[in-house]
């Protein structure tokens, strides 16, 4: 018999709110690799053996625009679009292995959230 259960979400930048009301991690290569951005839904399948499965099932509408990568005050790696700061996952400034003054294409939702935005990196341009 199995014990698998099935949750359904909404990517914040780094974690799945569940429609259970609990957050759940989102590996942080995979949100980079499937270049999620906020609002995506996402299918969580928690396993028999406890291990997570995400899956990517609506993604939200999004847009393509031209930033330069930035540090922010802690260090962090940002981009700037149009003066607005975007975070990046880690993973994705290490995968893109990204610079301050970098020019990158980003993914944003066409949607406005408040609090941290967050931007997923499609390619780096070089000049």
């Amino acid at each position: 018999m199995s014990e698998e259960k099935i949750v359904e979400g909404i990517f914040d930048g780094q974690n799945m709110r569940g429609n259970d009301d609990n957050m759940y991690p989102v590996p942080p290569n995979y949100a980079s690799k499937s270049k999620l951005v906020q609002g995506d839904g996402l299918k969580l399948t928690i396993e028999d053996d406890g291990s997570f499965v995400f899956k990517q099932i609506s993604p939200a509408d999004r847009k393509r625009v031209i930033a330069s990568a930035q540090k922010d005050a802690s260090g962090n790696l940002i981009v700037d679009i149009g003066g607005e700061n975007y975070r990046v996952l880690s993973a994705t400034a290490t995968y893109f292995n990204l610079e301050p003054g970098d020019k990158v294409v980003a993914l944003i939702s066409k949607k406005t959230f408040d609090g941290t935005k967050w931007a997923a990196i499609e390619n780096k341009i070089f000049d």
